[in-house]
């Protein structure tokens, strides 16, 4: 993954991702999950960043810093903000009844932000997803990261959270040279506790780049407004 950077513009902060042009609209959307992600998808002229986008973003604000990307009132990310993802998390109790899905994580997109609202439903078994890269598994847009492939103190590339967020292997291995260049040797990876949770629990989850650290946050109701949301524009 390749990321570079073209002339600025107004309004726009632009980079390139495998020489395909990028234009996120800034400042980016601010408020709640629910507040972000609606009013990006209320708004013909973008379309809600996701994975690889949200990791290039990040880049731009932590590593590049230049021309508009080091302007902290439009861009927001790091000191003002900390980033959104648009999806539900569904993290699934360590408990035998649960089979081989116990401890895991299911990824479910939600463009039309409605949170922890979202209805999503714990599948049986994984007999029909099909095995992807990084340990997880993918079934039409949904994802499922297993206990082992997650469930760490701190994140890397190699974690499958990372890689669920990041749009595959690929945008998790940028978003760790993102920490790596921005010298945030801390990357913590806060969740909810699987071993002492009975039924599952939806959370959504945030990359926040405070101090020297570059911390994922699975463990966020999505209710406070100190987050932002990007859109590209179309």
């Amino acid at each position: 993954m390749q990321i570079t950077y073209p002339t600025k513009e107004a309004d726009v902060a632009e980079l390139s991702i495998d020489d395909k042009r990028i234009k996120y609209s800034i400042p980016p959307k601010i408020g709640t999950h629910q507040e972000v992600f609606q009013s990006l998808f209320a708004d013909k002229r973008l379309k809600t960043a996701q994975g690889k986008e949200i990791v290039a973003y990040a880049n731009g604000a932590l590593c590049y810093r230049k021309n508009e990307w080091a302007d902290q009132e439009r861009i927001r990310f790091h000191t003002k903000n900390y980033l959104r993802f648009p999806v539900v998390l569904t993290i699934i109790p360590k408990r035998e009844e649960f089979g081989e899905l116990e401890g895991g994580m299911l990824v479910d997109l939600d463009l039309e932000g409605k949170g922890i609202e979202k209805q999503t439903e714990v599948p049986k078994e994984l007999s029909e997803w099909k095995a992807s890269e990084g340990g997880i598994f993918v079934k039409e847009q949904r994802i499922f990261v297993p206990y082992a492939q997650w469930y760490k103190e701190q994140w890397d590339e190699d974690n499958g959270a990372v890689i669920a967020l990041c749009g595959g292997l690929e945008g998790a291995e940028a978003l760790a040279r993102t920490a790596e260049d921005s010298k945030r040797s801390d990357k913590p990876l806060w969740k909810i506790d699987v071993n002492n949770i009975n039924a599952p629990e939806k959370r959504v989850p945030v990359l926040d780049g405070d101090g020297n650290r570059l911390l994922l946050d699975c463990d966020d109701h999505g209710c406070s407004r100190c987050g932002c949301g990007v859109g590209v524009l179309k």
